[in-house]
């Protein structure tokens, strides 16, 4: 090979080394205890959905991820077989370290960004509401259980005021931080504590700029809510009831006068709290033309009947045995349980009545 010839090679391997770029990245270590020999899964919110980014083997209780710089603040996440929820966080493009326990996975520790850090003070101020409901709670089951019927009002009433302390907690977060990607988080995580025009109101006061999966996932779930106010005709679903058989929504309601499609669970305390107060509508109107359909979000068959038998439940029941994953909970922007809408005539005339507001609006409904 001559002079020339090694020159142009050199030149070519130059060039190549020069326009070769090597993608940032930054790490997301896991130290876990109790996992040694599972996965751990690392996902990111893009747009409406969840993408699985790499699952790597926890060995001596860690698990390191590396993950290429992304131009967005969206959240990512970690996910273990044996948890029900993702646990999520903001990076900033940093280093992260997650460190606790599987066993305990809402309890995690998370060393991140600046963003994670504005979160976790929020949530701080989240959990002091909790703890002292919980008082209240405990509190209130003492007087309950010593017939103090005078302070037991008196701690409801202190428990309501406590819960909507806690909601405006959360209302101004949102409407002060309104160029912050924690008030997209805060919007979206807690829009079950609020109205459909509130949301509306929150989403409109924020920086237009300024865009997220939490907010891309808050504007559609709003959406879905405005297609399911008081006034909407009914969406129709069919789904199996007990013995297996097809239900469909529109066929049930239009064999009856008032027909309140109940979405509940099995393994929801206040599900199981507010049966009774449904089955005390069902058997005072049921003859005058009310009825019920129950919608299950569990997934295991056998503790859905067990729970209708123990509740005594004597109306329809249908499910898909899907979890949160029912296909009725896209339909209805069911974000809670328990929830209700009333129909009337294929209408949707009530939504969430409980206790003697559902009572009373039967009642007012059948006599008109």
């Amino acid at each position: 090979m001559n002079i020339r010839n090694i020159t142009a090679a050199f030149l070519g391997l130059l060039l190549a080394a020069c326009t070769t770029t090597t993608t940032p990245t930054f790490k997301v270590t896991v130290n876990m205890d109790h996992a040694d020999g599972a996965k751990v899964y690392l996902q990111k919110a893009v747009g409406q959905e969840v993408q699985m980014l790499d699952s790597v083997q926890i060995s001596e209780g860690m698990a390191v991820f590396n993950t290429p710089v992304t131009a967005d603040n969206d959240m990512y996440s970690i996910l273990m077989e044996n948890w029900r929820r993702p646990v999520s966080f903001f990076t900033d493009n940093k280093d992260v370290t997650v460190t606790g326990d599987s066993e305990q996975p809402y309890n995690l520790v998370i060393a991140a960004s600046e963003t994670q850090t504005r979160l976790e003070a929020f949530k701080q101020g989240y959990l002091n509401f909790d703890k002292q409901l919980d008082s209240l709670g405990t509190l209130s089951e003492t007087a309950r259980t010593s017939g103090d019927t005078a302070l037991l009002a008196q701690l409801k009433i202190q428990c309501a005021d406590k819960e909507v302390e806690q909601k405006m907690y959360c209302f101004n977060y949102v409407w002060d931080n309104k160029s912050n990607v924690v008030a997209h988080y805060v919007l979206y995580n807690y829009k079950w504590a609020f109205t459909t025009c509130e949301l509306h109101n929150m989403i409109d006061n924020l920086d237009t700029l300024l865009t997220s999966s939490n907010l891309e996932r808050a504007k559609a779930y709003v959406a879905k809510l405005d297609r399911v106010e008081t006034g909407q005709p009914l969406i129709d679903f069919t789904q199996n009831d007990t013995a297996g058989n097809p239900v469909t929504l529109s066929q049930l309601a239009g064999n009856t006068k008032l027909l309140l499609v109940d979405f509940w669970a099995s393994w929801c305390p206040d599900c199981r709290k507010e049966n009774p107060n449904v089955v005390a509508v069902y058997n005072r109107f049921h003859e005058q033309g009310f009825d019920v359909l129950g919608v299950s979000y569990d997934k295991q068959r056998e503790a859905w009947l067990k729970a209708i038998k123990a509740d005594g439940l004597t109306w329809t029941h249908v499910s898909d045995l899907k979890g949160w994953n029912n296909a009725t909970a896209e339909k209805y922007a069911i974000a809670f349980i328990p929830q209700n809408v009333l129909l009337k005539d294929g209408m949707i005339v009530g939504r969430n009545l409980n206790g003697n507001d559902l009572m009373h609006e039967v009642e007012r409904l059948l006599n008109n």
